[in-house]
């Protein structure tokens, strides 16, 4: 499906160029809510319209037929819809990252009694092994002849998505064999737990926090345990939207670097921490979102908070640059798990993912990409954006495309 171009939103004259972004709640569209709350974008020229939204299909809508200027989208979306991978296609493009880190895999507090984990480890090797100890109990379930376990993530193109994969995987559980994935949007996350509908979730902070504050869940693995330093959410728009106005659109990226750098400053933690508990933005209570802020998130109820060094990243270690290597790690994950049969050229990723225009909107050089192979943290195959097919045909648990089509166009 070729998407065509729509009218922007109308927006008081404020005597500033009007940009509407979408943006789902969660903590991670902290630079977002900086830029306009703190006055990033107003002083860039920007008047930052947000619009929230509940559901990842919601905002892809939105951004693809250009009812929204850009997007707070998950970063393998871009991908998909500029390459066609499900039944959109739009070109995309993302100039800049909107950080790293903050995802979880939750389970319910009655599995997490059932595989014996007593207490959650303070260790990332612990919460790691916690995948061994779900396929043991997976392993006694079939034997009683129950049915699967059901976990959710939050789109198909998440990182959440590919992570939950991983780690299930990394225990010798067969993400398509032995439990059932379902999507289910972040909000709605902790209301289908505690209702029974799921067991367990991979999803983006608050959720989790809020899930442990209500003592139906436990959460068994972090994104630093498992990607640390890994794509997450992007700043995203339709490639044409870009070349409709790009001086507004640098400016933009202007503004959201800085609100970035504000975001990640301790200092500004619970400042941070109160406006996106507003009601507009994610609508939580505040402490939820400064433990997570502080690299301190509450692995079980009752338990102090536990210090995660990376859980989220707004600004340093680069994080809000748009590494062409990121998005062919990406692409790598979307094969392994069937998505698309392919391999994709560097020339298409280059097309997707912009450092160029990300250093053009800065005033700075382009930034180096970085060197050597990516793994996760607790071992496994390395990837090396030149050699994509070795990386997919090395893990033994894997999909074929065949089976993959229906979720790959949910």
């Amino acid at each position: 499906m070729t998407i065509r171009p729509d009218r922007n939103i109308a927006a008081p004259d404020t005597g500033l160029t009007p940009l509407t972004v979408g943006f789902v709640p969660l903590t991670d569209c902290a630079s977002l809510v900086a830029a306009r709350e703190k006055g990033f974008a107003a002083a860039e020229g920007i008047d930052l319209l947000l619009d929230r939204q509940l559901t990842w299909a919601a905002v892809r809508d939105k951004v693809a037929f250009g009812h929204h200027d850009a997007a707070h989208l998950l970063a393998g979306l871009p991908i998909a819809l500029s390459l066609g991978v499900g039944e959109m296609r739009v070109p995309m493009i993302v100039p800049m990252a909107l950080g790293t880190g903050g995802n979880a895999i939750t389970l319910s507090a009655p599995l997490f009694r059932q595989m014996g984990l007593v207490d959650q480890p303070t260790s990332s090797a612990g919460r790691i092994a916690a995948a061994a100890a779900l396929a043991r109990l997976i392993a006694e379930r079939r034997e009683l002849g129950l049915q699967p376990l059901r976990l959710a993530a939050v789109y198909p193109f998440s990182s959440h998505y590919y992570e939950l994969r991983y780690w299930l995987a990394s225990g010798g559980i067969d993400p398509d064999q032995d439990v059932d994935i379902v999507i289910v949007s972040p909000p709605r996350m902790v209301e289908q737990m505690r209702i029974g509908a799921i067991d367990g979730f991979c999803v983006g902070e608050p959720w989790n926090q809020l899930a442990i504050s209500e003592g139906i869940g436990c959460i068994v693995a972090t994104k630093a345990d498992i990607w640390p330093l890994w794509p997450e959410k992007v700043l995203a728009m339709r490639e044409d939207r870009w070349q409709e106005k790009p001086a507004a659109m640098a400016a933009l990226v202007r503004a959201l670097v800085k609100a970035a750098a504000w975001a990640q400053d301790p200092a500004n933690r619970q400042e941070l921490a109160g406006l996106l508990a507003a009601p507009q933005y994610i609508g939580v209570d505040a402490a939820l979102l400064e433990a997570n802020l502080a690299d301190r998130p509450h692995l079980v109820p009752g338990m102090e908070g536990t210090a995660i060094a990376g859980y989220h990243l707004f600004h340093s270690q680069q994080a809000t640059v748009p590494f062409v290597e990121h998005a062919a790690w990406l692409h790598a994950q979307m094969r392994r798990w069937g998505q698309a049969a392919e391999p994709a050229s560097q020339t298409e990723l280059a097309r997707i993912y912009r450092p160029d225009l990300y250093a053009e909107a800065l005033g700075i050089e382009l930034p180096a990409a970085p060197a050597g192979g990516f793994g996760p943290a607790f071992g496994g195959p390395l990837f090396n954006p030149s050699e994509p097919d070795a990386y997919v045909e090395s893990f033994e648990i894997r999909r074929s495309p065949v089976k993959a089509r229906a979720s790959a166009a949910t």
